[in-house]
């Protein structure tokens, strides 16, 4: 399923570019910051990086990821890992973006920690999710995902690993239709997101957190 026409597929679209520049805004990174993606897929996140001056590392489970990735992604370091047992020493980085990946995971809590493990105190982390309260959970059938969190119950795991929640908040409301939300809800999502009636029920949940 993971194969090189669904990573080139999924960073072609229009979700993808918005939910790269939310990425980027919640990251904060400095021209020397160390970042760090945790399932970086088929690299273009990575290469979004790129383009912005970062030399970043990546690293993902699959071997075919990792392959697309060093290629999408020349300047970055890509290795193949373990999400919750990452080859880097401790307080490693200045930034973690994980980007739809803790839905595949089994052990959010061992992966959080670990996670804290490579950040220097202060780090931020960023990590944007499939948002279970969506009320269209069929977009998001998929044999690999593990769990879908709401917005609290998100919140409450990172902070019980020793982050302090800065910031969360979703995107992509419903509207209707599948069809008409990516029609609308994707290319408006800034006008929705000051609606209350749909902040809490958008399709993508992002948090950012800081390693205490």
């Amino acid at each position: 399923m993971y194969d090189e026409e669904y990573y080139r597929y999924r960073e072609s679209t229009r979700d993808f570019r918005v939910e790269a520049g939310l990425l980027y805004r919640l990251l904060q990174p400095e021209p020397d910051s160390g970042i760090l993606e945790v399932g970086c897929g088929g690299g273009a996140f990575l290469a979004f990086l790129e383009g912005r001056g970062h030399r970043a590392v990546g690293v993902d489970l699959l071997e075919e990821a990792v392959s697309l990735a060093r290629r999408k992604a020349p300047r970055s370091t890509v290795l193949r890992a373990d999400a919750s047992r990452l080859p880097f020493p401790d307080h490693s980085f200045d930034r973690l973006v994980s980007h739809h990946l803790v839905e595949h995971l089994h052990d959010l809590r061992g992966a959080l920690l670990e996670w804290r493990r490579v950040l220097k105190p202060g780090g931020i982390m960023v990590v944007c999710t499939p948002n279970r309260l969506y009320p269209s959970p069929r977009i998001f059938e998929d044999p690999d995902h593990v769990r879908l969190y709401g917005r609290e119950e998100l919140e409450d795991a990172v902070a019980g690993c020793g982050f302090r929640v800065k910031e969360s908040f979703t995107v992509f409301p419903h509207l209707l239709r599948d069809r008409v939300s990516v029609a609308l809800g994707v290319p408006l999502y800034r006008f929705f997101y000051r609606l209350p009636r749909f902040r809490e029920r958008g399709r993508s949940l992002f948090l950012s957190a800081v390693r205490e």
